[in-house]
């Protein structure tokens, strides 16, 4: 039952179909969020997250604001026609109305289309900019990859 209705009010809320497969779930009305335990995987559009947990938060109008993704992460998006990008890391962070995804952890990500790369400890996404800060630690330095044409 609970299932149901996480996915009445998922079709309700999203402007398009988000669809969530997991092992275990769990909704918490108090603290507004649903849980996802277990071979996560949710697709939205052209992107997909998969994980070993996955959150969604929602605000008191129960809106999808946040969601996050935790253990072995690993995901494609699509920031427009041209840009498809796929990579890992530990956690994942989508913040959904200021476009941000924060990736924390062995980050990494790869433009599919050019075969660029970027890794660091922390990297920050901005789907509406497309803007990228990428963070490393005294141990691991950050880490980029660019095709150059000669």
């Amino acid at each position: 039952m609970k299932k149901l209705i996480f996915l009445l009010l998922t079709v309700i809320l999203f402007a398009s179909e988000l669809k969530i497969t997991s092992k275990q779930f769990y909704y918490n009305s108090k603290a507004m969020t649903s849980v996802f335990i277990g071979n996560v995987k949710a697709v939205k559009d052209n992107d997909n997250i998969f994980a070993d947990k996955l959150t969604v938060f929602f605000n008191k109008d129960k809106k999808p604001v946040k969601i996050e993704a935790i253990g072995n992460v690993r995901f494609k998006i699509s920031m427009d026609n041209n840009s498809t990008y796929s990579g890992k890391c530990d956690k994942l962070f989508y913040y959904i109305k200021t476009g941000d995804i924060l990736l924390i952890g062995n980050a990494f990500i790869k433009k599919i289309e050019t075969n660029e790369s970027i890794s660091g400890d922390k990297i920050k996404i901005n789907r509406i900019t497309k803007n990228i800060e990428v963070l490393g630690n005294k141990n691991k330095p950050v880490n980029i990859i660019i095709k150059v044409n000669q």
